[in-house]
């Protein structure tokens, strides 16, 4: 071999090993962000078990688990086509949170509805869009035309001078109603209301120490069965407009002191938020545990499914509607930047659902949801 092939040879030789590092070195890092991800992940699956009065930050997480579950899955398929074993961290971490991926991805047939069904409307109707002359309309002519048997409304407001025509219009198809309100100033009205075709036998308040927020319960009489229906409206978080542009803009300031003051601001109003729903939710628990007949349970819980709120509320007796008999992320929430599905019907062992869906109409900052709920002999 002359000279030349030995420094040749020796030269690929040199590259080989660098190459080998370089992947190496890669792998381990990618690995690394893969624990990371996977903590993330179980960090999130904490947050429905640990209140955040006791301990915050799970909550966040379980707030980005869509994001976290998409990072990953894509580690998932990434070591699998690498073909590394590898993919088992990834793997495991799924397997381990089946119960929330289920939860905020459902896949369902869609069976027929059975006869008997009654449906449910849920709908948190921004105080009918602030009623004004050029939308009032909008949100009762839906409602009016819904189709469904009882329909539990949020952020049920309007001003003295449309309230006959609100309640007077829907009174026409829904002769039983539950309204209560937390808040009358200046002549405008904040409440929860819950309208029913079916008889409604007893109505009672769930206070919340809370300004707007509140929970009731309506015992209806349902094809001479008594079914209670639980209507809540946990506390919201309170961004106003001013704060969800600071967090759109964000991309735009990248700075790390402005961030960081982003940040701040914002944890203080949702952690106050995480804490007084985690309490409101422990209360709706505590009813829901009392009652000894069929239960249905709707409203705006302001939580997502990953999130104490939502296990709190479900429990063990309880069944998502949407998990059970719908598809897809489903949110309810329809703000750009924030498509979180935080409005619910969920009932007990005695019903069976089918047909859950999310309604795309543009009335309100929430989609409503509805379903059929069947009641077992």
């Amino acid at each position: 071999m002359n000279p030349f092939q030995k420094k040749k040879n020796k030269i690929s030789s040199g590259l080989a090993k660098n190459k080998f590092w370089l992947t190496g070195f890669f792998n381990a890092l990618l690995l690394l962000v893969n624990f990371l991800v996977v903590a993330a992940l179980f960090f999130a699956e904490s947050a429905c078990w640990i209140s955040p009065v006791k301990f915050l930050l799970p909550s966040y997480f379980g707030l980005g688990f869509p994001v976290i579950l998409l990072l990953t899955v894509l580690f998932l398929i990434f070591w699998i086509i690498r073909r590394k074993w590898y993919f088992v961290v990834s793997l495991t971490a799924l397997l381990v949170s089946y119960q929330s991926v289920f939860n905020t991805f459902p896949l369902n047939k869609n069976h027929e509805v059975p006869e008997n069904s009654i449906k449910v409307l849920s709908y948190n109707v921004h105080l009918f869009n602030f009623y004004v002359p050029e939308t009032k309309n909008k949100i009762i002519d839906y409602l009016v035309d819904s189709g469904a048997d009882i329909i539990c409304l949020q952020e049920f407001g309007y001003s003295d001078e449309f309230q006959s025509e609100i309640l007077g219009t829907l009174s026409k198809k829904y002769p039983y109603h539950h309204l209560e309100l937390t808040h009358t100033k200046n002549r405008k009205s904040h409440g929860i209301a819950t309208f029913s075709k079916f008889p409604i036998l007893q109505k009672v308040r769930i206070p919340f120490d809370s300004k707007y927020n509140l929970a009731v319960y309506s015992d209806v009489r349902i094809h001479n069965r008594k079914v209670r229906v639980f209507n809540c409206h946990l506390e919201s978080n309170r961004l106003t407009e001013n704060d969800k542009e600071l967090i759109k803009n964000l991309g735009e300031e990248y700075k790390n002191d402005r961030i960081n003051e982003v940040v701040d601001q914002l944890s203080q109003k949702l952690g106050r938020s995480y804490k007084k729903r985690a309490k409101q939710a422990e209360l709706v628990s505590e009813e829901i545990a009392k009652t000894d007949f069929p239960v249905i349970v709707c409203g705006d819980f302001n939580d997502v499914p990953v999130s104490y709120v939502y296990t709190k509320i479900k429990g063990n007796r309880l069944s998502d509607a949407f998990e059970k008999s719908g598809n897809g992320y489903g949110h309810t929430f329809r703000e750009k930047m924030f498509w979180f599905r935080i409005d619910y019907i969920m009932y007990g062992d005695d019903f069976s659902a089918f047909r859950f869906n999310v309604d795309k109409v543009d009335y309100s900052d929430h989609f409503p949801v509805k379903c059929y709920l069947k009641l077992k002999d």
